[in-house]
């Protein structure tokens, strides 16, 4: 402090309490801006979140659309070939042993294909699993680092409060004393 400004302090000390009022007020603000920041922090977090949840649902939805699409045209499959068979009916024994040979044929690697089709979708659920335990860690790992950036915060707040505490007892003090120098 010069010595300008201790006289304007010694002179004026509604203006040292305004300062440290206006101080106070703007540390305040800073601590409200934080908090701001945090919540927007968390909310950008949460909608990057839940938007891979909806990539994940449409994934689902879309492989279990694509695995009615196979069984309808394995029905419509069979439907046709027994549908063929009806206008010849001098070669109905040779056809139904033929459909017969066809459709266990058909079930046959439709059983392969469901095993396969479960096996893609047990591997999908393993991934989108292991995608969700990924997204939650960093979900924790960001609210951790919020918390941390939050307790810095407000360290640093408490420490310049402190410092204030100081320096408003420092100056009360050299008040008193050019007080009782005045005396």
């Amino acid at each position: 402090m010069t010595d300008l400004e201790a006289l304007a302090a010694r002179s004026d000390p509604d203006g040292e309490i305004r300062h440290l009022k206006s101080t106070i007020a703007a540390l305040r603000q800073a601590l409200e801006d934080g908090e701001a920041e945090r919540a927007a922090l968390l909310q950008k977090v949460r909608a990057a979140y839940e938007g891979d949840i909806a990539e994940l649902k449409a994934t689902i939805t879309a492989l279990r659309e694509a695995l009615e699409e196979s069984s309808h045209n394995g029905r419509v499959a069979v439907e046709r070939a027994v549908a063929n068979s009806a206008d010849e009916i001098a070669q109905l024994r040779q056809i139904a042993q033929a459909l017969r040979e066809r459709i266990e044929s058909l079930h046959h690697e439709h059983r392969q294909e469901i095993q396969r089709l479960n096996a893609a979708s047990q591997d999908e659920a393993v991934q989108l699993q292991a995608e969700a335990r990924a997204l939650r860690e960093q979900l924790e790992e960001a609210a951790f680092q919020t918390q941390v950036q939050r307790q810095e915060a407000v360290a640093v707040a408490a420490g310049e409060i402190q410092d204030l505490k100081v320096t408003c007892q420092a100056l009360r003090h050299e008040l008193d004393r050019i007080r009782g120098d005045a005396q």
